[in-house]
């Protein structure tokens, strides 16, 4: 299942919306320790196959840097127990998202802006001896530089096809911690599990999810294999059938697009909806054919939650079934 399209959308508005950090130079300040606690000796050398080759790691790693447009192998990472000593993301924003607040410590995980490509320079002053990058986009043109550095796991098949579970079961075979994985997926999915249970009214009920990046369009969920329609239905709800047809308008993307005189179709049960500007959410509750759509279940979130949502990782997976906890309330 392919993130591309919507996610594209959302990452590039973020970039957009998001004030940068300024990073500067790529300083240690990390304990070369933190990155290889608890790991098993007896699980190296490991061979990890993915698109670009092989990468090899020979012992257990003590300097881990992380590349991604999204967290999943940050957020696998610091659920097994391993402090990476940089990420660099490509989201556009160099804050901790919330939903690693309190578990990600910046003074040991130093996080670098990469949305314009990573500097191969920067990661190599890191002294990495484990690359994970099985997230980002891109890498493609940054492989070859990249794995010169340390070995270099990247997607298996293409970017954006692994589950979060996938993600978390190759960066435990990275790190040696394989049989810890299960029980980080297990935690996740037991806020799925809970989720469903605390909302029986959820069952068959519809939705929507939808963002606002741009003046006169709306991007919108479409697809079954959509990683985030999988979150949301997995608590009971399902994929609204009035936005199928917006797929005709995105060939070959999991999302779809509606023009404002199609607005009314995101309608349903539950209408999730962000927007990166005050003036594009007032454009869209301005049109006549919202008025319906805001006199229901209609939830505006922010950019962050549906950046998590559109890419499910461990630790944004609760985050996500809080934020949506409200309309999920209102369900009769």
């Amino acid at each position: 299942m392919s993130r591309k399209g919507f996610f594209g959308a959302v990452a590039l508005a973020v970039a957009a919306s998001c004030a940068l950090v300024a990073c500067g130079a790529v300083q240690d300040s990390s304990a070369p320790a933190a990155a290889g606690q608890a790991a098993g000796s007896a699980a190296f050398p490991v061979k990890i196959t993915h698109k670009f080759g092989v990468a090899t790691v020979e012992k257990a790693p003590q300097r881990v840097v992380v590349i991604g447009t999204s967290t999943d192998d940050l957020d696998a990472a610091l659920a097994l127990g391993v402090s990476p000593v940089a990420f660099f993301t490509k989201s556009g924003s160099t804050a901790v998202p919330s939903y690693l607040k309190g578990k990600l410590d910046p003074a040991k995980t130093r996080i670098v802006d990469a949305a314009n490509g990573v500097n191969a320079e920067e990661v190599g002053k890191l002294t990495p001896d484990l690359i994970l990058a099985t997230a980002d986009y891109g890498l493609d043109k940054e492989y070859a530089n990249l794995s010169k550095i340390a070995p270099t796991v990247g997607y298996a098949t293409e970017w954006g096809a692994q589950t979060w579970q996938e993600h978390v079961k190759v960066v435990a075979q990275a790190l040696g911690k394989t049989a810890d994985a299960q029980k980080v997926i297990d935690t996740a999915q037991a806020a799925i599990d809970q989720a469903k249970a605390d909302n029986p009214k959820a069952a068959g009920k519809t939705f929507t999810a939808s963002v606002g990046n741009a003046p006169g369009k709306l991007f919108t969920l479409v697809s079954q294999q959509d990683f985030a329609v999988q979150l949301i239905q997995s608590v009971g709800l399902k994929l609204s059938s009035t936005v199928v047809d917006a797929s005709k308008n995105e060939s070959g993307s999991p999302t779809g697009t509606l023009t404002p005189e199609q607005y009314d179709k995101v309608a349903a049960d539950v209408v999730i909806i962000a927007f990166t500007s005050p003036d594009l959410r007032q454009a869209f509750e301005s049109n006549q054919l919202v008025a319906k759509v805001k006199a229901g279940n209609y939830l505006v979130t922010d950019m962050e939650t549906i950046s998590a949502l559109r890419a499910p990782t461990v630790y944004g997976i609760p985050y996500v079934l809080d934020k949506l906890k409200p309309a999920l309330a209102k369900l009769s």
